[in-house]
């Protein structure tokens, strides 16, 4: 029985399930063991099959009612309605957003490859299902630094911003799970806080616009950062969008 299970690549639990159900005989515990310990075991001969006769049916039960559906309609309408309050919700967010602005003085990258240690494939899949789902891990790091111009009550401080690419958030990657984010829009990209007197940043970046920026950085075109996220809260924020510019002026901000 074990031996014919591996055939089928079922366990010999199931395929002794499926020998009893069609009426297939099978040796008698211990026939292999004295078999192999050359002892005469008698073969029964096959039985004969018996037809199970066809189960009765009632036809004076009444039919139960199968149960009603959701319209079609009711439930795109239940879906537009998710919609419609989570755009709500994040747009309310969007203006209350607040500009920050560093002049770049400075760059470097940073790389680092081995195993991931945070691997899963059974993990659920999520806006950060990218960090579990390979056995490998690579950081390529941009990192940016200079001094922060805007807002004035932050100005002059310190400013870095550690960028790390991301294949998820590539332009055909993200039209793939469009429908996705339909229902639950992205409610940040980002963050940072105020360590001390330095403004640290984290952000991704699609992995297909990696290696422009870094061209642009090796050839110092990358002069100014504005950052687009909520005001400090304790020291920390969301960033809902960054942008890096050759020149930047007051009408700009």
């Amino acid at each position: 029985m074990t031996e014919v299970a591996k055939d089928f690549q079922i366990s010999d639990r199931a395929m002794a399930k499926i020998c009893a159900r069609k009426q297939v005989p099978v040796p008698p515990r211990g026939y292999w063991a004295k078999k192999s310990a050359g002892k005469d075991v008698p073969k029964p001969s096959l039985p004969d099959f018996v037809a199970k006769a066809p189960k009765e049916t009632n036809e004076a039960k009444p039919q139960q009612q199968p149960p009603k559906k959701a319209k079609v309609s009711g439930m795109l309408e239940e879906r537009n309605q998710k919609i419609r309050k989570s755009l709500k919700k994040f747009r309310n967010v969007l203006s209350e957003a607040v500009d920050y602005t560093a002049r770049i003085e400075s760059w470097n990258c940073d790389y680092s490859f081995g195993l991931n240690f945070s691997y899963d494939p059974l993990r659920r899949d999520n806006d950060v299902s990218f960090l579990y789902e390979s056995p490998l891990s690579e950081y390529r790091d941009l990192v940016l630094k200079g001094v922060v111009l805007e807002p004035r009550r932050l100005k002059e401080r310190k400013f870095e911003a550690r960028f790390t690419p991301r294949p998820h958030l590539n332009q055909e990657t993200v039209e793939e799970d469009l429908r996705r984010y339909e229902e639950a829009p992205l409610q940040f990209i980002g963050g940072f806080h105020n360590q001390g007197k330095c403004i640290m940043a984290y952000v991704p970046i699609p992995d297909d616009a990696f290696a422009l920026v870094l061209q642009n950085a090796m050839a110092n075109k990358i002069k100014f950062m504005t950052l687009r996220g909520e005001k400090l809260r304790y020291g920390r924020g969301h960033i809902y969008g960054y942008s890096l510019q050759e020149e930047h002026s007051e009408e700009q901000a």
